[in-house]
């Protein structure tokens, strides 16, 4: 049984108008405040990366739980003034379902995916959804088999 069954991946940009003392600044503070927020809420191996323009944070929690996801996005969109925004994306490991929450101004906002099996997306939502549809590759993967229709690649 795995340990950690959900996985939290963060993106928090800045503004353009923040000079570089103030972004070292901010960062200083959003990387306390975030730690503490996901210490709080049972996130685990909390690990920061800083790119530049952005801040990234990913770490994993015990369980795929809402209301933890709703606690730590309650105590970090407060920071989030008009010179950093955010996006929180929270993955269940089994890739049954996904939470985004964007944070700006002090709010946040909540969506949730639930994804298909695979078989079943193929059939039902492909053809409904395109951000679920199937794109064909050109040419099969090695030791990938095709569809009689297909003519043989090209060598």
């Amino acid at each position: 049984m795995a340990k950690f069954d959900c996985e939290l991946f963060g993106h928090f940009v800045y503004g353009p108008e923040l000079t570089y003392n103030d972004l070292l600044a901010r960062e200083a503070e959003l990387v306390d405040a975030i730690h503490a927020a996901l210490d709080a809420s049972g996130g685990e191996h909390i690990d920061f990366s800083p790119t530049g323009d952005a801040l990234r944070v990913q770490c994993v929690f015990a369980h795929h739980e809402e209301a933890a996801f709703h606690t730590a996005c309650a105590a970090v969109a407060p920071l989030l003034r008009g010179d950093v925004q955010g996006r929180m994306l929270f993955v269940d490991k089994g890739l049954d379902l996904l939470h985004l929450y964007l944070l700006a101004d002090g709010r946040w906002r909540e969506s949730g995916l639930r994804l298909p099996a695979a078989r079943e997306g193929m059939a039902t939502h492909a053809q409904k959804d395109p951000a679920l549809a199937v794109v064909p590759t050109t040419t099969p993967k090695p030791g990938a088999r095709r569809r009689k229709s297909e003519p043989k690649p090209k060598r």
